[in-house]
């Protein structure tokens, strides 16, 4: 099954996930920890992200960062490619570092923004650390630490209008509500999206938008059984990102700019994609059920999968 595509586009928010290779520690000791948050803290200068929140482990860790240019893909394969080197120069070693693609979750800034948090800062607290573990922002919000890398005002000002208040509220947010319900989130984890998620955009292109992001799913969960002899030579994750730029094209009113900021390409290689297509579909090369979703002015709904806004908990 083809893998699924990376959803990102301006202004999206994500809870990123990491960890180690076969569960080998990520992070030996506190030099390794400290040299991910310079890498972290160069990275967001150069693709201006906002980190919101995050907890180094022992095994993973995990991020809660907004991109305000849609470029989460390149962001995360330099920090991955530079922790990877220093991690195998300190520590003589060759060979992956992290344990497959990062996972990524797609979040309602308005409507889930602290409850993400709290999942995250929770975490260390759940396995036995004290609240001033050194390797999460949570101090941070508690005001025990003072960081220019995590902004912390889109969060803190919900709870009180002074910042005593704020940080009073916010502990209690974390700590004290027993009622959270520990597995209702992250969602599965073929899924990058939570319940709720709805694009930050304007009002005309949010129905597009959505529908795209459908396609995105179907394409991913769908294309390799549908690919005849010939195309299973090809490259498939090309094939699947070019299947879906035709689509989205087709069946919505978005433009090729915000259609490559969907998959993290510009205008051009959308418009050569959706080319490619065409001349493939003038050639025959395609399956007839491939073809006939080609030239369909609607996607039939997978069996696969449910409601693609609403993913059910684990």
């Amino acid at each position: 099954m083809a893998r699924p595509l990376r959803l990102q586009f301006d202004g999206a928010l994500y809870h990123l996930t990491v960890s180690g290779i076969n569960r080998q520690p990520l992070f030996r000791d506190n030099q390794d920890r400290r040299r991910y948050l310079e890498l972290l803290s160069r990275y967001r200068d150069r693709y201006e992200f906002r980190l919101y929140a995050y907890v180094l482990m022992n095994h993973d860790a995990h991020l809660l960062l907004e991109t305000p240019r849609g470029n989460i893909g390149k962001m995360m394969q330099c920090l991955g490619t530079s922790y990877t080197s220093y991690f195998n120069r300190r520590h003589k070693r060759r060979g992956a570092v992290f344990g497959g693609r990062y996972k990524s979750y797609l979040v309602d800034k308005e409507s889930c923004l602290p409850e993400v948090t709290r999942y995250i800062h929770r975490g260390h607290l759940k396995s036995g650390l004290k609240r001033d573990y050194p390797w999460s922002s949570y101090r941070i919000y508690l005001g025990r630490k003072v960081s220019g890398l995590i902004e912390t005002e889109p969060v803190l000002s919900r709870f009180s209008r002074s910042v005593r208040g704020q940080r009073r509220r916010y502990q209690e947010f974390v700590e004290k509500n027993n009622n959270v319900r520990e597995d209702a989130y992250p969602p599965k984890a073929n899924s990058q999206q939570l319940a709720g998620f709805r694009p930050q955009s304007s009002k005309e292109e949010e129905a597009p938008l959505r529908k795209a992001e459908r396609i995105l799913h179907e394409v991913s969960l769908s294309l390799a059984p549908n690919e005849d002899k010939d195309l299973r030579q090809r490259r498939r994750g090309a094939l699947a990102r070019h299947v879906a730029m035709y689509l989205i094209r087709r069946q919505t009113s978005l433009p090729l700019r915000s259609i490559g900021e969907l998959l993290g390409v510009k205008a051009p290689a959308v418009a050569l994609a959706i080319e490619k297509i065409e001349q493939l579909l003038k050639q025959q090369d395609f399956s007839d059920e491939l073809k006939g979703l080609l030239t369909s002015d609607h996607l039939p709904p997978s069996n696969k999968v449910g409601e693609y806004a609403s993913p059910q908990t684990e």
